[in-house]
């Protein structure tokens, strides 16, 4: 974590330099600041507000298909992606799932 004045000042410094208009070399000259430091904490910030934001879920479209009789567990579902069928059972693992599925989207 970064210390809160620290970021507040460099917050601000970045603010001021996007409504400058100028090159970071030139502002960084002009409020004699090293520009290494300047691209660090840019993307430091950067890096503290990626953190906080919520992952992105993106929903997959689902098709019913009732042709297909699978013999399922009671209380289990069947998905279907492709050619491959994953049986899910009540408690099972959504991280797991996710990867799962995310890796047949790439096959």
């Amino acid at each position: 974590m970064i210390n809160s004045d620290l970021r507040s000042l460099w917050e601000q410094r970045l603010t001021e330099y996007e409504s400058s208009g100028k090159t970071i070399k030139a502002w960084c000259q002009e409020q004699v600041i090293r520009e290494n430091q300047f691209y660090y904490w840019r993307k430091r910030l950067r890096e503290d507000q990626a953190e906080k934001k919520p992952p992105i879920i993106k929903w997959l479209s689902v098709g019913l298909d009732n042709s297909k009789q699978v013999n399922l567990a009671s209380g289990s579902i069947a998905v279907h992606i492709g050619k491959v069928t994953i049986e899910i059972k009540k408690g099972f693992d959504q991280h797991l799932l996710r990867e799962i599925v995310q890796t047949l989207q790439t096959i």
